[in-house]
């Protein structure tokens, strides 16, 4: 009958007869499949879960046990130093000794050492090391036959380990406690070395091992050290909490290798997961349900006969429009369900090819849009900083140094007000760098030094708006600003090729080799940072590789003496076609 515009109806004859093979040709199988599944999926989930908790358990052991290792290697060289030998051997300080044995600790227990807080306690009146001045129950002469002292008396060569709860010098809390004996020379004890793990040194370990839940260390009498979702459970016994909420399962433990030997990790499996397992059985009973189905598609083959025809012709379409070729159609074989799929067939290529062109205008559109968003975001964090220079000038009465500042500063916003084009030349950007290079520097006074060498033939090639201002704000910030003494930033510029190179280079402290990798992953995938935080280099290399393509952006180096410094270099054509000028 006719309808639905002009087209036929379907009939329900030949929908009939397949719908009757394949329901009698699924009905057994799904019934077995059912069954089956739902009696060893679960079974099988839960043995695939416990190995993985199992895994998540050794690998924060190994993370626990290598902190505590980098500790006890720390402490054997200041046990064997001989100025701290010599320093707690005498009742009265050598004041250059004691200078050279305060820089060994802080050398090895730095304030930047993220992970323990050194100290040297001396005996009877001898001098001590200890940052912030020891805790009472640091006290040899008192405290000499308890915690770690005594373990140190029972075992004088030995390492003691002791979970002990205390704050380090900046505020952060400690969990355990690992000490050595100094001795002289021939045997006497002259005092002791003692190190204390920060708590979130122990929370990083088990962020980086990617526990799901929670995560305890237990030392081997039971006491619970570290608890990572509880700190209130900290210092006591397992025995006097209450049931530790694994998830409602044994909770995987592993021992601690290395210098913590004895100690022991456990950690939770995530809640509800044993009761999760039911529902993902059925799931996948259902998923066997579904598989069943392809086994009662080999009972069709009689009715296939009768559309082998019209499915191969179709079949042949698919693939060349899944060749890219949109244009195809197919010739409605008549007026029955085939027939019908063939006019949807057709239909269906004439919307995709609809939706092809749309989508390649938004996209067009998109990354119009996005590269303007991103030039509006830097923008603010330019100035701010700028402003935040000028008001530390003004605080410290430097009137003239903040007038000059502000000149420069308004004409760097002049600047960016007249520019209406989406193009500036390096020439001009390197302008703007100056004033904002001469702003800081009144701030700073002698602390910096700049040098600008860039070939001339650079000058003129064209460059987006801001792409040179951030790295040189980024190489003052965070390089040359935490330098001790004065250092230097460097802009040199040059021809490779068909491309214009610039680095912007400075003598600071350097990137580590983890935030440095970290940083060329960002930029070779061309993403953002999750934060505003390496918005400067990551923003500017996502800027340049949209307008130019993944061939260009921003990488960034070590300094060239290998001892510091932090590079960052842009590549980017040295023509550009016309329509991009």
């Amino acid at each position: 009958m006719p309808g639905n515009g002009g087209r036929p109806r379907f009939r329900g004859g030949y929908f009939a007869h397949i719908f009757r093979l394949f329901l009698a040709a699924a009905i057994a199988p799904a019934l077995a499949v059912s069954l089956v599944y739902s009696s060893t999926a679960g079974a099988a989930l839960r043995r695939e879960a416990e190995s993985r908790a199992r895994a998540d358990a050794a690998s924060f052991a190994a993370a626990v046990g290598e902190i505590a290792d980098r500790a006890a290697e720390s402490l054997a060289l200041l046990a064997a130093d001989p100025d701290i030998q010599s320093l707690l051997s005498e009742t009265s300080a050598d004041p250059a000794r004691s200078a050279r044995a305060a820089r060994r600790v802080q050398t090895l227990f730095s304030r930047d050492n993220r992970e323990a807080e050194g100290s040297v306690l001396g005996l009877r009146g001898s001098p001590t090391l200890t940052p912030g001045g020891a805790a009472a129950d640091r006290d040899p002469e008192v405290y000499g036959s308890w915690g770690l002292f005594r373990l140190l008396r029972e075992r004088p060569g030995d390492l003691a380990v002791l979970g002990r709860r205390g704050t380090a010098e900046d505020g952060e809390t400690t969990i355990l406690s690992l000490a050595r004996t100094v001795a002289a020379p021939g045997g006497e004890v002259l005092g002791y070395a003692v190190a204390d793990l920060r708590r979130s040194a122990l929370v990083r370990a088990a962020e980086r091992s990617r526990i799901p839940a929670g995560a305890e260390v237990l030392d081997p009498r039971g006491n619970v050290v570290f608890d990572l979702a509880d700190p209130g459970r900290e210092g006591y016994f397992e025995d006097e909490l209450a049931p530790w909420n694994s998830g409602g399962g044994p909770a995987p433990e592993a021992p601690i290798p290395g210098a913590a030997s004895g100690y022991r990790v456990r950690i939770a499996l995530p809640a509800g997961l044993y009761d999760g397992f039911d529902r993902t059985a059925r799931t996948v009973a259902v998923l066997g349900l579904l598989g069943s189905v392809l086994v009662a598609a080999a009972l069709a083959f009689p009715a296939s006969r009768a559309v082998t025809g019209p499915v191969l012709r179709l079949a042949r379409s698919m693939r060349e429009v899944e060749e890219g070729d949109l244009s195809i159609r197919v010739e409605p074989s008549g007026n029955d369900e085939l027939g019908d799929l063939a006019r949807s067939f057709n239909a269906m290529t004439e919307e995709l090819a609809e939706l092809l062109r749309n989508a390649v205008e938004r996209q067009e559109l998109l990354r119009e849009a996005e590269l303007r968003a991103l030039a509006a975001q830097m923008n603010p964090h330019f100035l701010h900083n700028t402003l935040a220079a000028i008001k530390s000038l003004a605080k410290l009465g430097r009137n003239t140094e903040a007038a000059e500042a502000a000149a420069r500063l308004g004409k760097i916003l002049r600047a960016g007000a007249s520019r209406r084009e989406e193009f500036t030349t390096v020439g001009e950007s390197l302008d703007l760098v100056r004033d904002y290079l001469a702003v800081e520097r009144i701030r700073f006074g002698d602390r910096f030094r700049f040098r600008i060498e860039v070939d001339p033939a650079l000058l003129a090639v064209p460059i987006p708006p801001l792409v040179l201002e951030p790295l040189a704000e980024n190489a003052l910030t965070h390089g040359l600003e935490r330098k001790r003494g004065t250092g230097t930033l460097r802009i040199e510029g040059g021809l490779e090729g068909e491309d214009a190179l610039i680095s912007v280079e400075d003598d600071g402290p350097g990137a580590g080799a983890e935030r440095l990798a970290g940083l060329r992953r960002i930029l070779a995938e061309g993403s953002l940072p999750d934060s505003d935080h390496g918005m400067g280099l990551a923003g500017t290399n996502r800027r340049l590789r949209l307008e130019y393509g993944p061939g260009y952006g921003v990488s960034v180096h070590p300094g060239p003496d290998g001892t510091g410094g932090f590079r960052a270099v842009v590549r980017i054509p040295a023509r550009v076609r016309e329509a991009a000028r």
